[in-house]
């Protein structure tokens, strides 16, 4: 195998020992610290190798401050200052994603309708449940987030009339799934801790970054 399709190998390879080695062998739990900076750095790599992609470095960008946000979480320890820059780069890539998404709808927008609602209620719910339990400090960076995971959630679901049927069902499942992980990495840390968390945070999470990226590369396809 050649090619992009051969990074795209490596990642599920990377997503196996992140995910599922260390349930089946908990001695090799460490190996995340090598296997976790490894996904996006292979999606990062398939992206760069790929041909056409509309974008590229703002992609590429996405993928890197994505990494970064995965780098920060994995330090161990309760710093909240990890947390924060973690969050940061993560927000830095919403932001991205927005304006990418944003850019591919051709027809004029309806601010308010269904999806609308939809996403101010998650994101009302979200932090009803979240910020009882946190500082002040954290309680802005976190508001400001949720705001912009919703808004992503959203301009990923106004894409439909813009791109091909498979196209806007990955990234719009892609966008879900991303809201998903966050909502239970979150919940987990700041609500109420449950058994399994980690395995469908970042199961959910490498299925999303997977389905975004695959939309974003083959947009025109």
């Amino acid at each position: 195998m050649k090619g992009p399709k051969f990074f795209l190998l490596l990642y599920g390879v990377a997503a196996f020992l992140d995910v599922l080695l260390p349930m089946i062998f908990p001695s090799l739990s460490e190996i995340k610290y090598w296997a976790k900076p490894a996904l996006m750095i292979c999606l990062m790599v398939y992206v760069g190798i790929s041909t056409e992609v509309d974008r590229k470095p703002l992609v590429l960008a996405a993928l890197f401050f994505a990494w970064l946000g995965d780098v920060f979480l994995m330090v161990p320890g309760n710093n909240p200052l990890f947390f924060q820059l973690g969050l940061g780069g993560f927000l830095i890539m919403q932001w991205i994603y927005i304006y990418l998404f944003k850019g591919h709808i051709k027809q004029v927008l309806v601010p308010i309708n269904g999806m609308t609602l939809l996403v101010a209620i998650y994101v009302l719910v979200l932090l009803a449940l979240l910020l009882p339990n946190m500082n002040f400090g954290l309680a802005i960076p976190v508001v400001v987030y949720a705001i912009s995971l919703g808004t992503m959630l959203w301009f990923a679901s106004q894409r439909k009339a813009s791109v091909s049927t498979w196209n806007y069902q990955w990234v719009f499942l892609g966008a879900i799934l991303f809201v998903l992980s966050d909502s239970l990495l979150a919940i987990n840390k700041f609500y109420h801790s449950f058994p399994g968390n980690s395995f469908w945070v970042m199961s959910t999470y490498i299925l999303a970054q997977l389905l975004l990226t695959q939309g974003l590369v083959k947009l025109r396809s």
